[in-house]
């Protein structure tokens, strides 16, 4: 009798043990999972005066998005917003209230090739200005606050992060720059080589050299430049890092799960 309730104790202590190795093994692996952030740029209205709110390749992206549950972030350039277009906006609004995109802001001008600097290489108030008026269309066409800034075309400098510092709801800069006081992440590949072309082949040896160690992943491409071939090498890099175990998240919900990671100090 006695050797029967030892052998069923030692059982039970066995499974018992398994079964919190299984727990634990499963909070590593979630732990552990990368995470992916996919930058976008360049979001505008369709200017075809066809029925779309937004240029073709941009619907065939977000379609992607939303038929494979991915999530990701858009940046808007400003003077998109300045003229009324509600069936643009309320595109925008649609995507942002489903959750699944988060929009930032992809700063004001619409650069174009003949442009001697960028709009974040010049002096502070210019810089300033560009800021606060996308914020301020954001708000005003959208109500949507963007919490996140990314240079267009441009690169930035101290007056960039001198301006970043007064604008309290942009908590977070995809790249740069530094010393605005911002999350910044980090630009340690991107979903195109060359800028604007996707090559899963090259995509896949630079992660494998670089990104694949990385707890998160920033990863800038350029949706309306996509053509079929190099729309095809986006899907297989995106089934890619889903072969990898990679989470994809919106770059506000990284900066929450970050915080509840950080453990607060204890009052005295």
């Amino acid at each position: 009798m006695r050797l029967t309730f030892l052998l069923a104790t030692a059982a039970a202590v066995l499974i018992f043990a398994a079964l919190v190795h299984d727990v634990r093994g499963d909070e590593s692996a979630e732990k552990a999972a990368q995470v992916i952030l996919l930058k976008l740029d360049d979001v505008t209205a369709d200017t075809s005066q066809t029925a779309s709110p937004v240029p073709p390749r941009w619907q065939r992206i977000t379609d992607f998005l939303k038929e494979s549950n991915i999530k990701a972030s858009f940046g808007i350039i400003g003077f998109s917003l300045e003229e009324d277009n509600q069936a643009y906006f309320d595109w925008i609004k649609t995507l942002h209230d489903s959750g699944l995109i988060e929009f930032w802001n992809h700063g004001h001008r619409n650069r174009k090739g003949t442009d001697p600097a960028g709009e974040f290489e010049g002096a502070f108030e210019p810089q300033q200005r560009a800021l606060l008026r996308t914020q301020q269309l954001a708000k005003e066409k959208l109500g949507i606050e963007l919490r996140v800034f990314g240079a267009h075309w441009s690169g930035t400098n101290a007056n960039t992060a001198r301006a970043l510092k007064d604008i309290a709801e942009i908590k977070a800069c995809y790249y740069d720059p530094a010393g605005a006081d911002k999350f910044v992440f980090e630009r340690v590949l991107t979903l195109e080589n060359p800028t604007h072309v996707c090559d899963f082949a090259k995509f896949q040896a630079a992660y494998e050299r670089v990104g694949r160690d990385k707890p998160c992943l920033a990863l800038q491409g350029h949706p309306n430049s996509w053509d079929d071939g190099r729309w095809e090498s986006f899907v297989k890099i995106i089934d890619y890092l889903k072969s990898k175990g990679c989470v994809f998240m919106k770059p506000s919900e990284y900066l929450e799960k970050l915080s509840k990671a950080t453990p607060k100090p204890e009052a005295r």
